[in-house]
């Protein structure tokens, strides 16, 4: 063995013993489009697939490099909720690759051991595309549209996705029952949980956009595609929301 190969095989061993034996990578894809554009994406549920449609097409183009970074819609941030009332931890190594000319997903990359939970917001203080039209999410693997809706108290449909108002989220988070409602409401669908957090005012305050994710034995890519609406009518009468 050489000297160089020593070398680097004692390196590669010093770096592996840095690293938990549990160890695992994980990653969150974040892409946020115009709903006409994730509409237009929208084809006919696969065989067994559930929710509104396969967005096969607008995954495979998006993970190419060949959907055009002009169609993004900008101003939203995706945050890792360190508070521990939403049900999450914090991860010990984080990247975050954001969206750039080549590349139209914005990617955390964190390493966890698997049955962790983490809780991450999309969240905006533009004042445009203000609201959530369309939620694309891969739970079975492959990139979907889902079913949103606002969860009834009386039973009834359920969806997957619920649509309640930001401050009784917010509520939820001071009360320590922020993980419990999500178990409850926002359907488990192979580890993936989302809810969405309306704003107030459909112009003043953007949605925002909830997601926790309890982490598998095996690495895996969670991908979540939004599709926002962009209310521009201030003279509307239905500004003010009322709903949960």
């Amino acid at each position: 063995m050489t000297q160089r190969s020593m070398l680097g095989w004692s390196v590669g061993v010093a770096l592996l013993l840095t690293l938990p034996a549990w160890a695992a990578e994980y990653r969150l894809q974040v892409v946020n489009l115009d709903y006409q554009t994730v509409s237009a994406y929208t084809d006919r549920p696969m065989p067994g697939q559930p929710g509104e449609g396969s967005l096969a097409r607008l995954e495979t183009r998006l993970d190419t490099m060949e959907f055009p970074t002009t169609a993004l819609i900008p101003g939203r941030d995706i945050l890792l909720l360190q508070d521990p009332a939403y049900g999450g931890k914090i991860a010990d190594r984080v990247s975050v690759l954001p969206a750039t000319k080549e590349q139209a997903w914005t990617t955390f990359v964190w390493e966890a051991n698997p049955g962790d939970t983490f809780a991450f917001v999309v969240r905006s203080d533009m004042v445009a595309w203000q609201e959530v039209w369309f939620i694309g999410a891969n739970p079975e693997g492959t990139l979907r549209r889902m079913n949103l809706g606002s969860p009834s108290f009386f039973g009834g449909r359920s969806y997957e996705v619920p649509q309640v108002s930001y401050d009784f989220l917010a509520n939820a988070v001071d009360q320590g029952t922020f993980p419990s409602w999500m178990a409850h409401n926002a359907k488990p669908l192979n580890g993936m949980s989302i809810a969405i957090g309306q704003g107030r005012n459909r112009f003043y305050n953007p949605d925002w956009v909830y997601v926790v994710l309890k982490l598998p034995a095996e690495p895996r890519t969670y991908k979540v595609a939004i599709g926002w609406r962009d209310r521009n009518n201030r003279g509307e009468n239905n500004d003010i929301r009322t709903i949960n």
